[in-house]
Formats: C-alpha cells, structure tokens, sequence
C-alpha cells in the first residue's frame, strides 16, 4: 500500500474509493486494526448510499458493507486506488470477513487513553499514516487539551502520538509512558521552529499542524 503524503483516517473518509475499472465504488465509513504490540491498519469498511444506510438502520434490509484490506491498494493519495474491480469485494454478511480481534476505528475512538499509571490523558479523536508506514493516534481532550490552551494553542494543532508508545489496548488504550513525561515532551516539541512558523500560516492557510511526540523509537 503506497501512501503519497501523510494523512489520517478523517481526511481518508472524504476520499472516493475507486476500482481497477475506473469506477467509483464509494467512500469509507469505518476501519479496522490488529494490535499485537504494534498498532497495523487492516481493513476498510464501505458506506452505502444515504437511502441503503437508512434501509439497514431500520432493519429493512441486511447491513451489507463492502469489505477490503490494505493489500487491494494500490495508491492513496487524493483517492483510494484498489487494484480490484467492487463486484471482487467481499461483505460484512460474509463470514470472517472482519476477524475476532480486529479493532473498528469507531470503537478506538471511544476509548480512554490512559499514561502507563491509569490516569486518563485524553481520547484517540484520530489515527494518522506517515509515508513510511508508521501508525500513530492523533490524542485530543482531557489533558492534551488542558495543556494546549495553557500554552496558546487550540484547534489549529494535532498532537500526535506513535503507536510504539500503546501499552496494551482492551477497553482502553494504555500507552508506555507518564502523563508527566506526555507533557514535557509536548511543551518541548511546541518550542520547535517549524511550529511557530505553522502557526503563523495558519490563520491564513487554516490547515491543521502535526505535533509529533516523541519521535525516538520507544
């Protein structure tokens, strides 16, 4: 799987999905994880028009997703190339089409995420993809959010977090290292040259910056 740019899971929802054959298969909706020390992408889930998602909230007809992993694709840059046609995709009514264990990226972002000592640091409000293949959690609320407003900042910044920093993931997501040692390397990494000068454009450009936390291997 070929990632042009460093992206995330929200900016990957508003890209149309496009089969071998050209043709618009539609936008996703919801994605899978396996973590086994290390956070990996697995699959992605299609949306089908407003008028079947409503059909299948109101149980009038069977919730059938289109179901593809990372290896059908090809490219993903402004759009999601597969490398196969729809008609090939497999459904959420198949059986085993989404493995026991395999984590929707609806139900991380419902989780507390925890320092290694159980105290809650903020939610994963996104998942981001740099070009070299790493996974990271973009961490919003709770103390990410407290200590951005401390130093000045708001909306305009994404803190991001590597997946080498998890812990273990049940029905939270607890990472290796103190809300302290969080802190202190965000505080670090906002000081940063190339932060200042983000934050300048963004009042014009109006694009989110990327804060990486510690970006020494764990």
């Amino acid at each position: 799987m070929d990632v042009s740019r460093s992206l995330n899971c929200r900016e990957m929802k508003e890209c149309d999905v496009i089969g071998s054959d050209g043709e618009k298969i539609g936008r996703i909706s919801d994605m899978t994880f396996t973590f086994d020390g290390e956070l990996k992408l697995s699959q992605f889930i299609l949306a089908g028009s407003a008028w079947e998602e409503f059909l299948e909230s109101v149980g009038a007809k069977p919730d059938m997703d289109p179901v593809f992993d990372g290896s059908l694709i090809e490219k993903i840059g402004d759009r999601i190339q597969l490398n196969t046609s729809s008609n090939s995709l497999k459904s959420t009514l198949d059986k085993d089409a989404i493995p026991t264990g395999e984590i929707r990226l609806s139900t991380l972002e419902d989780m507390d995420i925890l320092d290694e000592s159980g105290v809650k640091v903020g939610r994963a409000v996104d998942i981001d993809f740099d070009v070299d293949g790493t996974v990271s959690l973009t961490v919003g609320g709770g103390f990410i959010e407290e200590t951005l407003e401390s130093l000045g900042f708001k909306k305009d910044v994404d803190i991001i977090v590597p997946g080498s920093t998890i812990s273990t993931i049940t029905d939270t997501i607890q990472l290796k290292v103190s809300k302290d040692s969080l802190g202190l390397t965000m505080d670090e990494a906002l000081k940063a040259p190339d932060v200042d000068e983000a934050r300048t454009r963004y009042a014009d450009e109006k694009s989110v910056m990327k804060v990486r936390l510690f970006s020494r291997p764990m």
